[in-house]
C-alpha cells in the first residue's frame, strides 16, 4: 500500500486539530482506518482495575460492540497484554494471543465477531499509575494482519498521537488560546504573543508588554528582541514556525542581571486559525511563550505531578531542573544526596520522554502556562 504525503500530512492535522477538538478524533481515527486500509479505530481513556472508561471515540467501528465492551469485557486478552505496554509501542494483536484462541473467548464472540474484527494495532499513548489512554486500529480477517509498510506507517503515527493526547490533556496554555480566553491570558506570569503571517505582532498579553517595557522584547513591526545575534535566532526560529514546524526553544540572558530566559515558538494549526479569526486576530500563525525559568518554582507540584506522572520528589526535582540549576545546585536546594537527584532525574526525563534540561524546562513552562485561578477568579 502506498502512502502520498498529502494523505499522510491530511491525517497528521486532524490528529492535532484533536487535541483541540475532541470530537474530531473519530474523524482522525477512521483517516487513519482509511489510509491502512482497515476496518476502523477506537481511542478511549480507561481504568481496568476501576472498570471505568472516561472517554472513547469511535472511528467507523461498530457501536453496540463498543457497548458490549464497555458493560462487559474491559478485561480481555488484548487489554490485560497491554498492561505494561510503554507508550508509543505499536503492539500487534498477534503478538499478544494467537488468531486461533482467540477465537475462543467470549470476548471475541461478543465484542470481535459481530463486527468481523480479527486483527488489531494497538498504542498506549498515556499511562498512569492504571489509567491508560489507548489507540486501536482494526482489521477484518479478510483484511488481514497489518504488512511491514503499514505497521512503519502506524510507527511513524505514534508520537504525534502521543503529543496530541499530551496537548489536549497538559498544555492548559494551549486551550486558553483556542477559546481565544485572553483574560485568562492576561492574567499569566509568562508573556504571550501571537504573530501574523507576516510575522508582525498582533496580541501580546500583560507578561509581555513588561518585557518590552524592560527593554528585553520590540513588540512593534518585526518582533525582536535588545541582542542583534538573538534576535538572528529568534526570526529563525518563527520562519520555521511560519512553514509548520511544530516549535522550538531558544534561551536568552536578561540585559540587567544576566538571568536566562526561555522562548517557546509554536506554530499554530488549522482548526485554531479559523477561532482565533472569529476572535478578532486575523491572519495569526505563530504563538510565542516567554518564560523565566526562575519562577518554575511557583507551579504547584500537583500540577507537575498531574501532567507527567511524577510523583513528589520526581516533580520537585523536575521544578528545580527546569531552571537550569546543575545537579549539585538541585542536591543542595532540596537537601538530597547528587546521587538521588540524578536517580530522579533518569525517571523524569524517561516519564516526560525529555533527554536533556533543556527540554524539560520547555515541557515544565508549557504545564506551567496557565496558573491555577481561585475560587474567585483572580
Amino acid at each position: 500500500m502506498n502512502f502520498s504525503s498529502e494523505e499522510t500530512e491530511s491525517v497528521l492535522d486532524l490528529i492535532y486539530d484533536a487535541a483541540a477538538e475532541n470530537d474530531l478524533w473519530s474523524d482522525a481515527l477512521t483517516a487513519i482506518a482509511g489510509l491502512t486500509g482497515s476496518q476502523g479505530g477506537i481511542l478511549f481513556g480507561q481504568s481496568v482495575t476501576a472498570q471505568r472508561i472516561y472517554f472513547d471515540f469511535n472511528g467507523r467501528l461498530d457501536e453496540a460492540c463498543n457497548r458490549t465492551y464497555r458493560d462487559r469485557h474491559m478485561i480481555n486478552p488484548w487489554s490485560v497484554g497491554m498492561e505494561n505496554q510503554p507508550v508509543g509501542r505499536l503492539v500487534l494483536s498477534d503478538q499478544l494471543i494467537p488468531l486461533s484462541d482467540l477465537r475462543s473467548t467470549a470476548f471475541y464472540d461478543e465484542v470481535l465477531r459481530p463486527q468481523a474484527v480479527s486483527h488489531n494495532g494497538m498504542m498506549a499513548l498515556a499511562a498512569r499509575n492504571d489509567f491508560r489512554a489507548a489507540f486501536n486500529i482494526c482489521r477484518t480477517a479478510h483484511q488481514g494482519a497489518f504488512d511491514g509498510r503499514e505497521q512503519r506507517l502506524l510507527e511513524r503515527l505514534s508520537p504525534h498521537l502521543c503529543r496530541s493526547i499530551a496537548l489536549g490533556f497538559r498544555i492548559d496554555g494551549y486551550l486558553a488560546m483556542r477559546n481565544a480566553a485572553f483574560d485568562v491570558l492576561e492574567r499569566l506570569a509568562d508573556g504571550v504573543v501571537v504573530l501574523d503571517r507576516r510575522a508582525r505582532t498582533v496580541f501580546a498579553n500583560k507578561a509581555a508588554r513588561k518585557f518590552e517595557a524592560d527593554g528585553i522584547l520590540n513588540l512593534r513591526q518585526m518582533l525582536s528582541t535588545y541582542s542583534q545575534s538573538h534576535s538572528k535566532r529568534l526570526a529563525e526560529l518563527i520562519s520555521a514556525a511560519l512553514l509548520g514546524v511544530p516549535g522550538g526553544t531558544m534561551s536568552m540572558p536578561r540585559p540587567a542581571d544576566g538571568r536566562l530566559l526561555t522562548i517557546l515558538v509554536s506554530s499554530i494549526r488549522s482548526r485554531d486559525l479559523g477561532r482565533l479569526s472569529d476572535a478578532g486576530l486575523k491572519d495569526v500563525a505563530v504563538m510565542l511563550f516567554v518564560i523565566d525559568p526562575a519562577n518554575r518554582t511557583s507551579i504547584p507540584v500537583a500540577q507537575i505531578m498531574d501532567a507527567y506522572g511524577l510523583t513528589q520528589a520526581e516533580a520537585r526535582v523536575a521544578l528545580a531542573a527546569s531552571s537550569g540549576s546543575t545537579v549539585l545546585e538541585t542536591a543542595q536546594l532540596l537537601g538530597l544526596s547528587p546521587n538521588t537527584i540524578k536517580t530522579h532525574l533518569r525517571r523524569v526525563f524517561a516519564k516526560t520522554a525529555t533527554g536533556r534540561q533543556a527540554e524539560l524546562a520547555r515541557l515544565i513552562a508549557a504545564v506551567g502556562t496557565v496558573r491555577v485561578m481561585e475560587p474567585n477568579g483572580k
